[in-house]
């Protein structure tokens, strides 16, 4: 990324044990993270606190939401981030936190990992298995540049369809969209709540049974 293309900002984790920590993250504008009113907004729709859940960010960024999760009480987290770099500076955060022992990340494309999702899991260490995650309850957030939901539709619909399918009952799920995008790409086996924060909209649903 060049220079020009970045700018430096500050995020705060807003609540939990971490809460008010900050930290530096160097984004692309265009991609910037979740602001901290909606973020907070949405973390109190998934009900505030997280305890004895497991957290998956699908596209990690600064990966400030899979902090979050842990700062509200997850177990631990998995994050995912394409480009190699920005997983690096993932896990120098969560050092900084004192969390990296929570925080796992995932340089890997996302879509396609998640094609083979079951078999990605329980091959992933032994973590998976370790942490119960057949059983425990989820929390996932999936949170791609609103350009995606134009140029890579198709896809986030299966993606978003894979992990609902695979998620332990009692998991939740939250996802951004572009505030144009058509809630048809949701999975309409859930019941999904949707508010608006512009430029975005962000549908929370829990699995109440298996599909």
């Amino acid at each position: 990324m060049k220079k020009a293309d970045h700018e430096t900002i500050t995020l705060r984790i807003i609540a939990g044990h971490l809460r008010s920590r900050r930290f530096q993250f160097a984004c692309d504008p265009r991609t910037r993270p979740m602001k901290d009113r909606t973020r907070e907004a949405v973390m109190n729709l998934l009900g505030g606190t997280l305890e004895n859940r497991l957290a998956f960010d699908l596209f990690g960024g600064s990966g400030v939401l899979a902090f979050e999760a842990i700062s509200r009480g997850a177990e631990y987290a998995w994050v995912w981030e394409i480009l190699k770099p920005g997983a690096r500076v993932i896990r120098r955060i969560s050092e900084d936190l004192g969390i990296s022992d929570q925080v796992e990340v995932l340089d890997q494309d996302v879509i396609r990992w998640s094609q083979s999702l079951g078999q990605g899991l329980e091959s992933n260490g032994g973590k998976f298995t370790q942490m119960r995650a057949d059983t425990v309850p989820w929390v996932v957030v999936c949170c791609p540049p609103y350009s995606m939901w134009e140029t890579h539709s198709a896809e986030l619909t299966e993606l978003v369809r894979a992990w609902t399918s695979a998620a332990p009952v009692g998991s939740l799920f939250a996802v951004e969209l572009e505030q144009n995008t058509d809630l048809g790409v949701l999975p309409a086996y859930l019941k999904w709540q949707v508010r608006r924060y512009a430029p975005a909209q962000v549908a929370i649903a829990e699995v109440l049974e298996k599909a």
